[in-house]
């Protein structure tokens, strides 16, 4: 288990939080799942899905993916302030903004992240099954996604999870992996089942790659695993490479009189894969018609936002 003491705070309200209302509640069903991974996942649900929404916000790769969209927000504000007043890009090149207290900003995130599980509720459980003899690892960034379907897209939002094709993997043990797949773009196994063994050592690969490139700092493996493997695997495949936080902005417009105006926007890009799991097909009505980056359910995330609004006084997301 990966733990980093205070994490949070110093009194350990929100690891109690946790441990009370996020892994309690989902442990039982977690437990079933890698005992017989074959069984439907038909118990637990809300609360599986609240794990794993707090999974993917609640480590230090979320609060480096954070600062990293400060960064590139506030060098674009920076750049657009120095032009605007005569200086030089350069003098400005190393002059960041940077939360006063980076654990309240990630206790935030945490906190946020419970509402997230309604924006995943229209996702399907699918229990993947390692019959490899190379078994799964899993990082300290445990909840990957990534999204095969919009892989190629020019949307500045295609990583979002709110969009159509997203999936989420969650090793559970060295041979079992939880999967949340967008079933009206993919076909995933066998028809009608919820369960698939993975026979391919190439699937196995690549999911274990999606731990490597999504780590901050470690990857937790069996004693009896093939250490050069994980070694190799460390050195080709940069930490935190799964996404990657880009900035821009527009050029200054009049608006009126001596006011000008300019856009400035962040957004991320997911790491290319060329290759896709063996078991995981677009669907052939899917694949027929333009490939389009949308919300899966506008609805749903216009709630959620508002839910975000009434506890926090900001947007959602």
């Amino acid at each position: 288990m990966l733990s980093r003491n205070k994490f949070y705070d110093d009194d350990n309200a929100l690891e109690k939080f946790l441990a009370e209302k996020v892994e309690g509640p989902a442990a039982e069903v977690v437990n079933s799942i890698v005992a017989d991974p074959t069984r439907a996942i038909q118990r637990g649900l809300p609360a599986l899905l609240t794990f794993m929404a707090v999974q993917m916000a609640r480590t230090p790769g979320t609060q480096s993916q954070a600062l990293n969209f400060v960064d590139g927000f506030s060098s674009m504000v920076f750049e657009q302030f120095a032009e605007l007043n005569g200086h030089s890009i350069e003098s400005v090149r190393n002059l960041k903004w940077r939360p006063t207290d980076k654990r309240a900003m990630r206790n935030r995130l945490l906190l946020r992240s419970v509402l997230n599980r309604w924006l995943l509720e229209d996702l399907s459980w699918h229990t993947l099954s390692n019959g490899t003899a190379l078994p799964f690892v899993i990082s300290d960034h445990p909840a990957v996604q990534y999204n095969w379907y919009l892989r190629n897209s020019d949307d500045p939002s295609y990583t979002g999870m709110t969009k159509n094709g997203v999936q989420i993997f969650l090793p559970l043990s060295p041979w079992v992996t939880l999967a949340l797949v967008d079933k009206s773009i993919y076909k995933v196994g066998e028809k009608g089942s919820s369960h698939t063994v993975l026979t391919d050592r190439r699937d196995v690969e690549l999911l274990n790659s999606l731990q490597f490139r999504s780590r901050q700092d470690f990857i937790v493996f069996p004693l009896a695993m093939d250490f050069d493997y994980v070694k190799r695997s460390c050195a080709e495949v940069p930490a935190n490479s799964l996404v990657s936080a880009h900035a821009g902005r527009t050029e200054p417009v009049p608006i009126s009189g001596e006011k000008l105006s300019s856009h400035v926007y962040v957004w991320r890009t997911q790491a290319r894969y060329a290759e896709w799991l063996s078991i995981c097909k677009i669907k052939r009505r899917v694949s027929k018609r333009p490939v389009e980056c949308c919300d899966r359910h506008p609805e749903t995330m216009v709630a959620q936002m508002a839910a975000a609004r009434d506890l926090f006084g900001e947007s959602g997301g």
